[in-house]
């Protein structure tokens, strides 16, 4: 049976994290692979997309958006582990807002081009470059959710 496509149920609007239509969709990806994968195989693909970003047409490399991946990666892993799902299910039911599962992103460098970002980093596994994911790994630790409830 084919759902009534004029009758369906439509979003009164776009999902948002962070104000940000792409973030809510990093997120969702990042959340969906990682249930059907290994975490370091959902982080390498978030981690590509970011690297392919820098070309011509793409939006730039954005820590940003690896943020996003890399927290929708953290609550697959609540949500699929029997001793935390039930209690990661409840939080997010109760939760008021993003601030419990999307840590801030302020201050998180966005839009370089490849060429900025060979400027800046060189490579993915410049020390420079790992800083940066070391502090995105470091705001996702502080927030209480991630610390396996």
């Amino acid at each position: 049976m084919q759902p009534d496509i004029e009758r369906a149920l439509k979003p009164a609007a776009p999902p948002l994290l962070r104000g940000r239509n792409d973030l809510a969709r990093h997120f969702i990806i990042s959340a969906a692979l990682q249930m059907l994968s290994e975490q370091e195989v959902t982080f390498a693909i978030g981690e590509f997309k970011e690297l392919m970003d820098r070309g011509m047409g793409g939006s730039g490399y954005s820590f940003i958006d690896l943020t996003a991946d890399m927290a929708g990666v953290e609550l697959a892993i609540l949500l699929s582990d029997e001793d935390t799902a039930l209690a990661t299910q409840d939080a997010l039911a109760k939760a008021a807002s993003e601030d419990l599962y999307m840590p801030p992103i302020t201050g998180l460098t966005e839009g370089l081009s490849k060429q900025q970002f060979i400027e800046r980093y060189e490579a993915v596994d410049s020390e420079a470059y790992l800083s940066e994911v070391e502090q995105i790994r470091q705001r996702l630790a502080q927030m209480p959710l991630y610390q396996r409830l």
